[in-house]
């Protein structure tokens, strides 16, 4: 039993030589660690050096473009307002208001194409037109004909006053297209074959008229107007009074 138990139990030679081995493989281990903490960061820096060139080129990109456009601007301004001759033809603004409306822009874009036509001069009479919502204004006409043919005295007096002081606003450069087209939101439908992408539903229900009414009530309000029928002034005198402001004054 004594020699089986000598065999059984470790030398000493044996055991230094296994905490020798525990010794390398754990040195082994602080190596191996050591050279990955000191791993080289891989693709990373390439990454963040090409999105930063990127980003760079991108902002000259976007800065040249922007000065050709700025170069440009009396060719964008002819361009635009050939498209919105349509626009106007196919409006809803009595023949000779839509006559004269056509006319002008027709005499403003022969005007622009003119080689000495000032840049700032044409800047300014768009800035003017995108907010001048023309248009829309034979569509306020039309709903008013049909407050007028549909609502009862009471109610036609009010919604005669209300789109009187929505026009008197558009009048005063207070209401832009943006406003117009959300009184009449209620009223109106997709068609993506008009040039507005929408029309006045067909037929008008007495129920869109009235919200129509009440959002110009809105607007009305919002301008602290008087509450009162405002005489209708012809869209071609604004559109005229606009074009001649961005001649004389420039953008707002």
């Amino acid at each position: 039993m004594s020699a089986d138990s000598d065999r059984e139990q470790p030398s000493p030679a044996d055991e230094a030589e296994s905490a020798a081995a525990e010794s390398g493989a754990e040195s082994q281990g602080v190596a191996a660690g050591g050279d990955a903490e000191h791993q080289e960061p891989g693709c990373m820096p390439i990454v963040v050096a090409c999105t930063l060139l990127m980003g760079i080129v991108s902002f000259i990109f976007c800065g040249v473009t922007t000065w050709v456009l700025f170069q440009k601007r009396t060719e964008v301004a002819v361009r635009t307002l050939e498209g919105y001759v349509p626009v106007i033809e196919q409006s809803l603004l009595p023949p000779d208001e839509k006559k004269s409306v056509v006319e002008q822009l027709e005499e403003t874009i022969k005007q622009m194409r003119a080689d000495d036509y000032p840049q700032e001069v044409a800047s300014a009479v768009m800035q003017r037109l995108v907010r001048l919502p023309m248009p829309q204004y034979g569509e306020l006409d039309a709903i008013e004909s049909f407050a007028g043919d549909s609502f009862g005295e009471e109610e036609r007096m009010e919604a005669e006053k209300q789109l009187s002081r929505l026009r008197r606003a558009i009048e005063l450069g207070q209401a832009t297209v943006i406003d117009v087209n959300d009184v009449l939101l209620p009223a109106t439908k997709e068609d993506p074959a008009h040039p507005l992408g929408r029309v006045l539903k067909q037929p008008l229900s007495v129920e869109d008229v009235r919200s129509v009414v009440q959002r110009a009530k809105l607007i009305g309000d919002r301008e602290a107007l008087a509450d009162q029928v405002f005489p209708r002034q012809p869209i071609d005198e604004i559109l005229e009074k606009e074009l001649a402001a961005a001649r004389e004054s420039g953008e707002y």
